[in-house]
């Protein structure tokens, strides 16, 4: 029990915050906790939707990963190439790293590539630089047809796109030039969140005509003629737009292509309690996870909540394994408090239990200005307790 571990968390979002913080805090400083990612900043991916129409900066949403390094974090600032579990090493730009216990968070891979047209004729809301320049060129939209579309399922933050575009409706409005402005989101799901059954589909449905935004479902998006100005769907269908806006297609990490971890689409299979993978003491959370609803088989949300209570799980049990004790916590599922942002001071707190049987359980309350002061309040708790 004496022993000295090395905890190697890859990525910097929020399960690898999460998972870094709860080992930081719980482990003596003889063991080593490292953090690697390419990038120095992490942003809470959740307010982009705000950045797009103003109400935030990306400063304002984004802090310094260094900053973990005063909890007992080591932070490698590199690239990671590949996961070798059979020699419990990780192969990075910076040279290879061993460890005891791997936490794989690296998140979904974003490939605009699989739909021809889209990385030169659209913004993808889902990068940083892109929803910044986003945001710069809505200052001056006044007249026009904007359309968002999903490329292919899964896709990370399965709420996002509906924010963008309630957020849209209600800053359109606020300037006074939403009656010259069409909104249109096609997505290939079914309905809106299709997971939260045919009710809560119904009524954010209902939501959207109200506000006369455009909903195109079970669509196959095949190519993006931005200089015709038309997103090409099956069936012949042909969407008009001025400013288009992409959601990739997912891809699981390349770095992990030949770890043995994988499944179809490079997607880490895990043990849907533990989220232990494939090899001994190696863990994946979040996105990167090939996560599925045990009624129905369909994909799990891909949404930063549910990678904050994966990495607590994880984290938790690495520190009972580490410290000789028996690690008993799971993950159920279940996750309160989420709020769907339906306006620039209104949203619908949501209430999800994906594990439920003999069906996911998923409430969603009507608009209130309450639940968005519940998102803000989340953001803030984020920015300053993680961190």
């Amino acid at each position: 029990m004496g022993k000295t571990a090395t905890v190697v968390i890859l990525g910097g979002g929020t399960g690898g915050v999460v998972a870094a913080n709860v080992l930081g805090k719980a482990l003596s400083k003889k063991h080593r906790i490292i953090l690697v990612d390419r990038n120095d900043r992490h942003y809470f991916k959740p307010s982009y939707p705000f950045v797009l129409v103003n109400q935030r900066r990306l400063a304002q949403i984004s802090r310094k990963l260094h900053h973990l390094q005063k909890k007992g974090v080591e932070l490698i600032q590199a690239g990671v190439e590949q996961v070798r579990p059979e020699l419990c090493r990780v192969e990075t730009t910076l040279g290879p790293l061993t460890y005891d216990y791997l936490v794989i968070a690296l998140g979904a891979e974003l490939h605009p590539e699989t739909v021809p047209g889209l990385e030169a004729g659209a913004y993808i809301p889902y990068l940083p630089d892109q929803v910044e320049a986003l945001r710069q060129k809505l200052l001056t939209f006044k007249k026009g047809k904007i359309v968002l579309f999903i490329a292919s399922l899964p896709y990370s933050g399965v709420i996002g796109p509906l924010e963008i575009m309630f957020l849209l409706d209600s800053y359109f409005r606020q300037r006074g030039v939403r009656n010259q402005i069409e909104l249109t989101m096609v997505t290939p799901e079914t309905a809106p969140l299709p997971l939260a059954g045919p009710k809560v589909g119904a009524s954010v449905r209902k939501a959207m005509e109200q506000r006369e935004i455009r909903f195109i479902a079970g669509a196959r998006v095949l190519a993006l003629d931005a200089n015709k100005g038309r997103l090409l769907l099956d069936h012949g269908i042909s969407v008009p737009g001025d400013l288009f806006l992409g959601i990739p297609s997912h891809w699981g990490p390349k770095a992990l292509r030949y770890s043995g971890l994988t499944e179809k689409g490079g997607w880490i299979t895990v043990d849907p309690a533990t989220f232990s993978t494939k090899a001994d003491r190696v863990y994946a959370v979040g996105d990167a996870t090939a996560l599925r609803v045990p009624a129905s088989k369909v994909w799990a949300p891909k949404a930063g909540i549910f990678a904050h209570f994966q990495a607590e799980v994880v984290a938790r049990n690495i520190i009972a394994l580490i410290t000789g004790k028996e690690p008993s916590f799971r993950f159920t599922g279940k996750a309160a408090g989420a709020v769907l942002a339906t306006g620039l001071k209104e949203g619908r707190i949501a209430y999800i239990n994906y594990y439920a049987r003999p069906e996911p359980r998923f409430i969603l309350l009507r608009p209130s200005k309450a639940a968005y002061l519940v998102k803000v309040a989340f953001e803030k708790y984020w920015l300053t307790r993680w961190f």
